[in-house]
Parts: C-alpha cells; sequence; structure tokens
C-alpha cells in the first residue's frame, strides 16, 4: 500500500479540496502501463519505450494535501501536466507544489561529451498555465539551490538540450553545500561515468515528501521572525527591591508590562510557493543488461560522507511506497519482482 503523497500517518488530517464547498475537484486519470502516452509526451516516446511511463496517483490527483501554515493550497485544474523538452527528457509537473513528480530521461553516450556550455540561464517554462511554475523570486534568499532533476552534464554535447534543462520545472528545492553541490552531483557524474560500459541509461529522478507540505515561504517567514526578534528583543528592566503594600505589608502584583514584543507570526506566509521535498531519489534502469539500481538521499547536507554509501542506496519498491508512482511498468511481472525488491550492490552489475 502507497502512502498518499504529502501525507503521513499521525499528521494532520489532509485538505480535501470538494466542489460542494465552492472549490476545485479533479482526479486525473490513472495512466496504466499499456494505455498510450498522453500527447504531451509523444515526442519523448523513445524514453519510456523500453520501461513505460510511471503511473500512480498523488496527493496531486485528488487535491488531499496538508500544507505545514494550514493554509489552503491553490487548486489548479488539471492538477498536474506532462512536458517534453526536445525529446531528451520528460516529466510530470505538480501545480501544487510548484517540483515535478519525476523526470525521466535518455542517456546515451552521443549526447555526453564536449562542446555544450553551462549557461545557468533559470527560465519559466511558458507553455505551462500561468501560476503553476515555480519563480525565481520563489527561489531567491530562500538558502536553497535550484536542483537540476536532469542533470545539465547529461546533455554536455548538445547545446539546445544543457540549455533546455534549466527550466524551472526541472528544478526541486536543495539544500546547497555538501548535497546538490556534493553527494547529489557525485551520483550524477558517477552515473554517467556508466556509459563507456552501459550504453544506454533510463533514469528517474523526483521529491519524496514526508508529512505536511513546507514551502521555501514558510522558510523565509520563518527567518524573518527569527531576525525579528533578535532586532527587537523584550524589554528587560534592572533588578530592584520588590515593593510591599502598605496595607497588607505583602509583596505587590507586579505592575503589567507596557509593551510586550513578539516576534513575526511564521505561519501567516502565502502558499503559492515552492515545497520543499523532504528527500531525493533516483532510479537507474541499464536498458542492454535490464538490471536496475536505486537511490534515495535525504535533502540536507552530508559534508563527509561518500554518495556510494550503504545507506543511500534503497529498493525500487521503498521509492514506489513513498511517492505512490509505479516505475518500470512496462517490464514483465518477474522482471519487476527481481529487480524492484533487491537492493543492488554498488555499480557491481
Amino acid at each position: 500500500m502507497r502512502r498518499v503523497f504529502g501525507i503521513s500517518g499521525g499528521m494532520i488530517a489532509a485538505i480535501q479540496l470538494a466542489t460542494s464547498a465552492g472549490m476545485l475537484a479533479v482526479s486525473a486519470g490513472k495512466a496504466d502501463a499499456g494505455d498510450a502516452l498522453p500527447a504531451d509526451l509523444q515526442a519523448c516516446a523513445s524514453i519510456f519505450d523500453p520501461v513505460g511511463m510511471p503511473s500512480g496517483t498523488d496527493g496531486a490527483d485528488g487535491h488531499e494535501y496538508t500544507f505545514q501554515n494550514r493554509s489552503l493550497p491553490p487548486a489548479p485544474n488539471p492538477p498536474f501536466l506532462y512536458r517534453c523538452h526536445l525529446g531528451g527528457f520528460a516529466l510530470r509537473f505538480n501545480g501544487v507544489t510548484k517540483v515535478p513528480d519525476w523526470v525521466a530521461e535518455d542517456i546515451v553516450p552521443e549526447e555526453v561529451g564536449s562542446g555544450a556550455e553551462r549557461s545557468d540561464d533559470f527560465f519559466v517554462d511558458k507553455t505551462l498555465p500561468e501560476g503553476y511554475s515555480a519563480l525565481l523570486s520563489h527561489y531567491k534568499h530562500s538558502g536553497y539551490d535550484r536542483g537540476h532533476q536532469a542533470p545539465a552534464g547529461d546533455f554536455s554535447a548538445r547545446q539546445d538540450l544543457m540549455d533546455e534543462t534549466f527550466v524551472l520545472s526541472n528544478m526541486g528545492p536543495q539544500v546547497g553545500a555538501c548535497f546538490n553541490q556534493g553527494i547529489w552531483r557525485e551520483l550524477e557524474t558517477a552515473i554517467r561515468n556508466l556509459l563507456p560500459t552501459r550504453p544506454r541509461l533510463i533514469v528517474f529522478t523526483g521529491p519524496i515528501f514526508s508529512g505536511p507540505l513546507k514551502t521555501v515561504d514558510d522558510v523565509k517567514a520563518e527567518r524573518q521572525a527569527k531576525a525579528a526578534k533578535v532586532a527587537n528583543p523584550p524589554p528587560t528592566t534592572p533588578a530592584a527591591i520588590t515593593p510591599q503594600s502598605p496595607a497588607t505589608g505583602q509583596p505587590a502584583p507586579p505592575a503589567s508590562s507596557a509593551t510586550e514584543v513578539k516576534p513575526a507570526d511564521a505561519s501567516a506566509v502565502a502558499t503559492g510557493s515552492v515545497a520543499i521535498p523532504t528527500a531525493f531519489f533516483k532510479i537507474v534502469y541499464a536498458v542492454e543488461e535490464q538490471r536496475a539500481m536505486a537511490f534515495r538521499f535525504k535533502n540536507e547536507a552530508r559534508c563527509k560522507t561518500s554518495y556510494a554509501a550503504e545507506e543511500f542506496r534503497t529498493t525500487i519498491d521503498a521509492i514506489e511506497e513513498d511517492t505512490g508512482f509505479d516505475f518500470l511498468a512496462a517490464l514483465s511481472a518477474r522482471r519487476q519482482t527481481i529487480l524492484e525488491r533487491q537492493i543492488s550492490p554498488f555499480w557491481t552489475w
């Protein structure tokens, strides 16, 4: 049984957006392995031919979310959209979290090499409806990197595709130092280094959310509240002899403070921001060898840990449980069972 995206047991009850309350409720159809690809993914059909498109549902399908600030999340219609980028990578973009639910890419030697130059020109996908995409302003001063899901380096021999990876719908908020700029980048490099002996890799990357969704706006508000508290500490008074009541000879009740300084309310923030994943996953499938590996990294700094550490390897079944999606759905049931239940030894396949 898979958990509903963005919700875990024991947490605050999920927010249900219902038509009876005058709000939008949309149910997106489940895309099973045997179904035709959505029209928006037809140009990326070659990516999914060996393994199928991920199928399943998450919180976007039924609009069931719990936000940390308990505010009502925006309700886009439809809740998610598919996009194919120049045939090189495809994604399912979540209109509530403003983070892709998954990104799929086909990594081949002819697109990994030299010739392309990294632009760092991040941009909004203009084909998405207004209000869907993350914005540059969301990430500004958030303390989080705009973390590529399909890495720019996977298309270092194609300038058009490398430039396309900087679309904001290919990003997720990632801790920068010692994660996005450390072990996560090292993992991406290690995957590319497989190409000389494994000439075609299908890679799925995406976020994992646990519990109420926390946004980058929540983080900014918490930081502002802390700064306000430091800048405006509660007033203090010098020690003094406690006055006594002339009538009773007992200590008189203290006078009320004239002013009480309170920090800003960190929960009073907008909900149209980018949700911060608890963790990120990668599933790597070698097409010719028909072997797979799965990784799960918490979205946190790990400065002195190798990306190859055993703690980061997991099963595809575990990722499916966390995300609600079924990966490698086009493989036979027997092959899925073999590949998805085991933790593969590191790069020994």
